[in-house]
């Protein structure tokens, strides 16, 4: 048995590029620190750092799976509290076009059974990840949580260059101790000059990880050098040093950004500049297959359909305006999306080179499943209704849906409504900020490095292990 304070587990190699400087400096302080690795490439960067780590996939060569039948299928759902397996599929199914479930299943049961092992037969303490939808993510967490073993998720915040941490949850939300707690009034200034910066700048949050995402979808994009790097690394990976590792669909990967782009061609005659002397409604759309559909709100996983309801049930004489996330412009049906506009006639197909914050600006009203972009609105003290699973949600300055029944209600009521007050959206910001910490994710920049470390020392110290000896 050995003992771990920390356990990272990755799926990529630029996390372990990013997590091993961190590692380093908590094993200086002491601290035992280990991986879990679902990517060979990683590997060979913590045996030359002798980094001790478990690499998933030659462990389940040497550890037999379990035959699949419906007993094996329920008995791992119930040990492991899943209330369907098929959930933890969803996300590679869909977004990777995986579509052999028995396969999935035989390797999620494979990863459940491994890693139950290594935290039975080792003393972990925590599990760090960062926030996914896939199977490897969720089998971590649920492993974790069935031997009572400290997870923690970690994901860009609403700030810019900012991090938060969840502990022992698949959802994102405010620790109760930062709600209730009186907050300096150096964080009021830091927030204020932030609200002045955006108000200027208007741009969207756009972490450093996928700076590369956010653009049109055009032959600019596709053929970018940056996708060119990672198409070489990966076809090196794959085909010649043969490492295994999660993110190994790069024929789809292909497949599905030409489509994406030939979509984006078909729907140039649907799109439309905003109409901002209309009295609107605004729907940003999530990326498609996103962590935030398939594992946070599932319900609302079919977002088209959700538009279609809502166009149904806008009161007369507003518009709903809809909108591609920048980051999966082409990522929709062109045939689900012409029926919706030529059906519904108060639909609006919003051009992705209009900026978000001039939609947020000039609306009655936002609708957000989870989106950042209802953040956004509350920033410029918009009014918003939210229907999924979102850190802003019950903090008494948003609309609450609790039921898709109550959606109209909740709409009527909010447009009826005065807009939340400044001082109101102001604490709240305040408390969403002191919730995050400084890191902007993968950039290897030094200073960042340093900043970033010491995020992942003060947020241990504070939430979960106090008893480490972290300096």
């Amino acid at each position: 048995m050995n003992d771990f304070d920390i356990l990272f587990s990755i799926l990529t190699l630029p996390e372990v590029d990013f997590l091993v400087p961190i590692s380093e400096r908590l094993i200086k302080e002491g601290n035992r620190i280990g991986f879990i690795l679902f990517h060979e490439a990683g590997t060979e960067i913590l045996e030359k750092k002798q980094i001790p780590y478990f690499y998933m996939h030659s462990l389940r060569k040497v550890n037999s799976s379990p035959k699949l039948n419906e007993r094996i299928i329920n008995e791992y759902a119930t040990t492991f509290g899943i209330c369907n397996l098929r959930h933890l599929l969803i996300h590679e199914m869909l977004g990777y076009n995986r579509r052999n479930e028995d396969e999935l299943l035989v390797k999620v049961i494979h990863y459940l059974q491994i890693l139950d092992r290594i935290f039975s037969e080792n003393k972990v303490k925590c599990v760090i990840q960062e926030l996914g939808g896939f199977s490897a993510n969720q089998c971590v967490y649920y492993a974790a949580r069935k031997n009572g073993v400290d997870h923690v998720f970690y994901e860009p915040a609403a700030f810019s260059k900012r991090i938060v941490f969840n502990l022992n949850s698949y959802y994102s939300d405010i620790p109760e101790r930062i709600m209730t707690m009186q907050h300096p009034e150096e964080v009021y200034s830091e927030v204020e000059s932030y609200m002045r910066n955006y108000s200027q700048s208007k741009d969207a949050v756009i972490p450093f990880k996928d700076k590369y995402s956010f653009a049109d979808m055009t032959l600019k994009k596709i053929f970018s050098f940056e996708n060119a790097k990672r198409l070489r690394r990966k076809l090196i990976h794959k085909y010649i040093s043969k490492k295994k590792e999660e993110y190994d669909e790069i024929g789809w990967v292909v497949r599905y950004n030409m489509l994406k782009y030939t979509r984006r061609w078909f729907l140039q005659s649907f799109y439309r500049e905003p109409d901002f002397s209309c009295r609107y409604i605004y729907f940003p759309f999530h990326v498609p297959h996103d962590v935030q559909l398939t594992s946070r709100s599932r319900l609302f996983y079919f977002q088209e359909g959700f538009v279609e309801y809502i166009a149904r049930i806008i009161p007369p004489g507003y518009k709903l305006f809809i909108k591609e996330h920048p980051a999966s412009i082409g990522g929709h049906s062109v045939s689900v999306l012409r029926k919706l506009l030529k059906q519904h006639s108060n639909i609006v197909l919003i051009h992705p080179r209009v900026n978000s914050y001039h939609l947020i600006k000039n609306a009655a009203l936002i609708i957000s499943i989870n989106s950042k972009v209802g953040f956004e609105a509350l920033m410029q003290g918009k009014k918003v209704v939210v229907v999924g699973d979102a850190f802003y949600k019950k903090k008494g300055v948003t609309y609450d849906v609790c039921t898709l029944n109550d959606l109209e209600s909740v709409i009527n009521e909010a447009l009826k409504s005065e807009k939340p007050s400044q001082r109101e959206i102001m604490d709240f910001l305040v408390k969403t900020y002191e919730w995050s910490y400084p890191c902007e994710l993968f950039f290897l920049e030094k200073a960042n490095l340093e900043r970033s470390c010491e995020s992942f020392y003060k947020y241990l110290k504070t939430e979960t292990f106090r008893e480490l000896k972290i300096q």
